[in-house]
């Protein structure tokens, strides 16, 4: 939703090609399991990290949806979903199934309904978002546990990835490009009635519980958090985030304007962007990465937070980090 109300089209059209493409490509990237579980050996406390900050997020966007349109128990429906699919997770591959389907139900009762036709056109600073999206949308996926457990499960991981991703994931997609703008203006310029975009509320309700779960399950049975602990850790925060929203509801950062909300919001979409491609591709040596992180980080704060002729800042961030990928690896040689 923030990237067709801030780039336009071409920016959610990026984020449909690379989120199926570096989605798909890790199904191809690892020539066997056991390569595939010696980098998840190597890197477990990342992606260990990866889920607890997945969780945040979800939970977050879910509270802050809540608040928008005046219901704030679609988290607890959320929390609901993930408690039943977390405890039935024998069976949690007929659950993909029967949320894919329904989802997909919602997707042609949204077509359907009396929504008005939003504005997607493309702005002018788009190409500067499209680098960062490439690199957060290839590189994040090797660390999504869920994504190692798909792999580790089939028996076919090329062809699962494939269809998987190519196909069911894409339809999804599809979905997510219709409805981005229309949820947008409900979230920031309340243009569009809330009731109108209800079958998205069931599409967002459905899947954050279902990634919820999943990655509950395996943060649990990997052992990375006791169940207890992961469970009061989730309802936790999830209080936390339904207070603190109905606060902050509306405030701003005096200085740059801008929305306290959709500040905090971004600063998850910042890990995705930059923290964790740069751990990727920089994490063999830490001093480096946390150098290059503290360098980079202002570039993307203003492009992203900042946004429009400020987008620019983006592209310099790019080309520190590709300099130093560069230069690091002709140092190896």
């Amino acid at each position: 939703m923030i990237l067709g109300r801030d780039y336009g089209w071409p920016a959610l059209a990026a984020f449909t090609v690379f989120n199926v493409g570096g989605a798909m490509a890790m199904g191809f990237y690892f020539k066997n399991r056991s390569q595939q579980q010696d980098f998840e050996n190597t890197h477990k406390p990342a992606i260990a990290i990866f889920s607890y900050i997945t969780l945040a997020y979800q939970l977050f966007f879910m509270a802050w949806l809540g608040a928008v349109i005046g219901q704030v128990l679609l988290l607890p429906a959320v929390l609901l979903i993930a408690f039943v699919i977390y405890h039935t997770k024998k069976v949690i591959t007929y659950w993909a199934q029967a949320f894919y389907v329904l989802s997909i139900g919602l997707f042609v009762g949204f077509l359907g309904s009396d929504w008005p036709p939003v504005e997607i056109s493309a702005k002018g600073y788009w190409p500067h978002a499209l680098l960062p999206l490439a690199i957060g949308f290839i590189f994040s996926p090797y660390l999504d546990i869920t994504f190692h457990r798909a792999f580790k499960d089939s028996k076919n991981p090329k062809m699962s990835f494939l269809i998987g991703f190519g196909v069911l994931f894409l339809s999804l997609l599809g979905f997510v490009f219709f409805y981005a703008t229309s949820l947008g203006n409900v979230f920031f310029n309340q243009a569009i009635p809330a009731a109108i975009i209800y079958p998205v509320v069931g599409f967002l309700v459905l899947q954050i519980g279902f990634t919820v779960a999943a990655h509950a399950s395996e943060l649990s049975t990997q052992r990375y958090l006791k169940p207890s602990l992961l469970g009061s850790s989730i309802a936790v925060f999830s209080v936390f985030c339904i207070g603190l929203l109905t606060m902050i509801k509306d405030s701003s950062i005096p200085w740059v304007n801008l929305p306290l909300e959709e500040t905090l919001y971004k600063t998850f979409l910042f890990f995705y962007s930059l923290v964790f491609p740069l751990y990727l591709l920089l994490g063999k040596s830490k001093p480096l990465f946390l150098w290059v992180l503290a360098i980079c980080t202002p570039a993307y704060s203003i492009g992203f937070l900042i946004g429009g002729e400020h987008s620019y800042s983006l592209t310099i961030g790019v080309a520190i980090i590709a300099t130093v990928v560069v230069v690091k690896r002709q140092a190896q040689v």
